[in-house]
């Protein structure tokens, strides 16, 4: 008897790190230090963040990592001539412990995100997906500083940030346009085929509402000259402006 509880426990625990392993090895993998349009993307382990130069000494994030002691960002800041006193803004794709780790470091920061992922960000909701629905709530700790709405545009040095609500992944995912980069978070990847594709069922709230959001993203960006690349958390970045987007909405 206790022999067939630990193989049913055996064969869920492979199951569960099977799924959550799986994604990964579908996706066009994360580079290195690179450089897009002039922002610097960030690896940290399996995710990435971003830094937006804003002009003299100060920057914004794009998420803030994995790590809570946000080793990576801060030794590219460093490489780039900045501290972390000069991250003056947090943009959050969304509240997973993968994207807020490093946020305690940079104290000088504005954190903003979606009002509809207050509840993630701050720990109170886990956001959906199979996996994550597994782990214990607890608070983070993190204050919002601005609560941020679809269609809002915000300023920042130089560029005037648009924001678009893109639920599914969890309830309140947003995706950035900055200058000539989209950044999507974990709403959409780079597949290992070139080709754009939704977040992965197993980390989603909602896979249905993740494809919708993007149909409704590429349609509202039918007419956009600016964008020239889309930008992912967990794999390499994707040219060719939206059209990676529409070409996803046409597909089945």
């Amino acid at each position: 008897m206790w022999m067939l509880i630990i193989l049913v426990i055996l064969v869920i625990v492979i199951a569960v790190v099977g799924g959550a392993v799986f994604p990964f090895l579908t996706w066009q993998s994360l580079p290195e230090g690179a450089e897009i349009n002039g922002m610097y993307l960030v690896k940290d382990r399996f995710v990435s963040a971003a830094i937006v130069p804003l002009g003299g000494r100060e920057v914004a994030l794009i998420d803030a990592g994995v790590d809570a002691e946000a080793k990576a960002l801060l030794a590219e800041l460093s490489r780039r001539g900045f501290g972390p006193g000069d991250v003056k803004v947090i943009l959050l794709t969304h509240g997973h412990g993968d994207h807020i780790a490093g946020i305690t470091k940079f104290p000088m920061a504005q954190v903003m995100a979606l009002a509809e992922e207050v509840d993630v960000v701050e720990g109170r909701s886990t956001g959906g997906g199979m996996l994550l629905r597994l782990k214990p709530l607890k608070p983070t700790g993190i204050h919002l500083a601005r609560i941020l709405h679809d269609g809002e545009v915000v300023t920042l040095g130089p560029y005037q940030v648009r924001v678009f609500a893109v639920p599914g992944h969890t309830p309140g995912c947003a995706a950035y346009a900055i200058g000539v980069n989209l950044f999507l978070g974990d709403s959409a990847n780079r597949g290992k085929d070139g080709r754009l594709k939704g977040g992965h069922w197993i980390f989603n709230k909602s896979s249905a509402q993740n494809r919708k959001s993007l149909v409704d993203l590429s349609r509202r960006l039918a007419d956009d000259r600016i964008i020239k690349t889309l930008v992912f958390s967990h794999s390499a970045p994707l040219e060719g402006g939206v059209a990676p987007l529409r070409e996803f909405a046409k597909r089945g």
